[in-house]
């Protein structure tokens, strides 16, 4: 799974073969939740990095989001990539799904009487 911030960000992936720059790539970018295309690059820049390749984007995104990724070979028609995106603007490692949603309230001890009959 890639995350991407609200404003894109740089998408590493290791491609089902690889790079040539003989070759056209299609990138494209599908919202989960409206089960549409939101982005599409027919002549995408791809750029191999040893042994994966990386594709950089300004593409704004909706904060806590899914997106499906593909990335294709125009030129022999083959799917050469697929992934998910999830949007955030949070830190990857210190993430929380509720974040500002829910705040938590102190309601004393919490103590309890038990009475035995």
């Amino acid at each position: 799974m890639q995350i991407l911030s609200t404003t894109g960000g740089t998408l590493n992936f290791i491609p089902r073969e690889n790079i040539s720059s003989g070759k056209t790539y299609t990138l494209t970018i599908k919202s989960e939740n409206k089960n549409k295309v939101i982005f599409n690059d027919a002549d995408a820049t791809i750029t191999a990095d040893k042994f994966y390749s990386t594709y950089t984007t300004t593409q704004a995104l909706k904060e806590s989001s899914f997106y499906n990724l593909e990335v294709t070979n125009a030129t022999d028609n083959k799917l050469i990539f697929r992934d998910k995106i999830f949007c955030t603007d949070q830190a990857a490692n210190a993430f929380v799904i509720n974040d500002g949603v829910y705040t938590q309230h102190n309601t004393g001890a919490n103590e309890f009487i038990y009475y035995e009959g």
